[in-house]
């Protein structure tokens, strides 16, 4: 009876399939707002779990806040366009949420 949840975990592990789009890389711009900080501009680079537009996007990167200068670590979800992507996140060193509007190389 041990094995039940071992076997359970792992029969789902083979029948899920990953995601056939590609990792994809973001270069924009973030704003800071809300929370302990005021408003801030910040240059980001992100890695994205998706490349196809028109779909939505999961990932996290690193902003630069020249401003203050300080490095911000975020997470982030968005929407993917024709060569651009724009959502919302959190920065996770700065304690603050995050939107970003970048360039990302997207695919049909």
């Amino acid at each position: 009876m041990k094995y039940i949840p071992v076997l359970a975990v792992g029969a789902l592990a083979a029948v899920a399939t990953p995601a056939a789009a590609d990792v994809n890389v973001m270069l924009g711009g973030t704003v800071t707002f809300g929370a302990n900080r005021g408003t801030e501009l910040g240059v980001s680079l992100r890695l994205l779990e998706n490349n196809r537009r028109d779909e939505s996007t999961l990932g996290a990167g690193v902003t630069y806040f020249p401003q203050s200068n300080t490095v911000g670590i975020d997470v982030f979800a968005g929407y993917l366009m024709d060569h651009s992507v724009f959502g919302l996140g959190y920065d996770l060193v700065q304690g603050t949420p995050v939107m970003s509007f970048g360039y990302v190389d997207t695919e049909e």
